[in-house]
């Protein structure tokens, strides 16, 4: 449309977007799997998304909800065609059908249609708890993955991915307005507060550290090819200052070993890799320096404490706690001489009680 934009991919959900000033209007889930073709109806705001989860999916642009959900195709649906009347729907899939979908005069309530898809997915779920409960706990092992998190995607997880990536656009913007007004003006730069008044790689690795661990990887996943150049770029800024090492290395480590063929087939990323590879040898030998000069430190102070515990163990039972001398240390001429005046004065008493 004229003022609209609709876009999808990999990450499973859609974005609407406005052209009259490039900005995001909302994010729409409802797709299980990557979404291969999306078309607006003719003179409107309505539009047909299409899925490899085997669905066609009718939207609203204009309230951001689902009208519809068409389900008929046996296998993944690449192409629909919506007609110049808009009476019918053409679409296909590589379940070699082509399927017309017409119009009918049918008046559809969205709330109904909500409550059956929260009874198609209640069912499901039952199903699949059913049949997990049938199941060996040894072939549960063998066919189930075992870690979840790694493999699972949930509505928070591209949320995730959503804010990194509007954190990268940020930052981008920020990086580019600042090398124009370090060329054109001599003025101090204030810090942007659409970026909570911090340099651009700051605001990245703030965004990370907002992340839950456990939504982290999931949300890297979603991140297309030319975001993750610029998350690499921004990684390698941040481990020259010696920032955040250790998450910068565990986010660094998972999008190659995800995205190893992208990243090698990109001749841009291969100097930046080598010198990735330098700093993070170099970091990370430099936390583990650290770490082990703090637990030597720490055993030592440990050790000392022991020792001087054990030093001054039974003072305070031998000694009468009146003596006021019984607390200095040894060595002290004093409490020798206060130590041997007691010893003669009970040898004395021993005698005379003897005669």
């Amino acid at each position: 449309e004229d003022d609209i934009l609709i876009s999808g991919g990999a990450d499973k959900s859609i974005k609407i977007w406005g052209l009259e000033f490039g900005d995001t209007h909302r994010t729409l889930y409802g797709h299980s799997d990557s979404i291969t073709c999306l078309k607006f109806a003719k003179r409107s705001h309505l539009f047909f998304s299409a899925s490899k989860d085997k669905t066609i999916r009718y939207w609203d642009a204009d309230s951001f909800q689902q009208i519809l959900l068409l389900n008929g195709h046996c296998a993944e649906v690449n192409t629909v065609v919506v007609a110049k009347s808009g009476g019918f729907l053409l679409s296909g899939g590589m379940d070699r059908q082509v399927r017309v979908w017409e119009r009918s005069r049918d008046i559809v309530f969205l709330e109904e249609e909500r409550e059956r898809e929260l009874e198609k997915m209640l069912d499901a779920q039952d199903r699949g708890e059913k049949e997990g409960a049938n199941r060996n706990e040894e072939d549960e092992d063998e066919e189930q993955p075992q870690s979840e998190a790694a493999v699972k995607k949930s509505v928070l997880s591209v949320a995730g991915g959503d804010r990194i990536m509007e954190a990268l656009e940020l930052a981008d913007q920020e990086t580019r307005e600042l090398l124009l007004l370090s060329k054109t003006s001599s003025k101090p730069v204030t810090n942007n507060p659409l970026l909570i008044g911090m340099t651009p790689p700051q605001y990245i690795l703030f965004i990370l550290k907002s992340i839950k661990p456990s939504l982290l990887e999931q949300s890297l996943l979603v991140l297309p090819l030319h975001h993750l150049e610029r998350l690499l770029y921004y990684l390698l800024i941040l481990l020259r200052r010696g920032m955040g090492v250790e998450l910068c290395a565990k986010v660094v480590v998972f999008l190659i070993k995800s995205h190893q063929h992208q990243i090698v087939s990109n001749h841009n990323l291969s100097i930046p890799l080598r010198e990735l590879r330098k700093l993070l040898r170099n970091r990370l030998s430099q936390n583990q320096d650290t770490i082990g000069f703090n637990l030597a430190g720490l055993r030592a102070v440990s050790q000392f404490h022991q020792e001087k515990a054990q030093a001054f163990a039974g003072i305070g039972d031998e000694l009468p706690g009146d003596d006021v001398w019984a607390g200095l240390g040894f060595g002290s001429d004093v409490a020798a001489a206060l130590v041997s005046k007691k010893k003669s004065g009970s040898g004395d008493k021993k005698r005379q009680r003897k005669e």
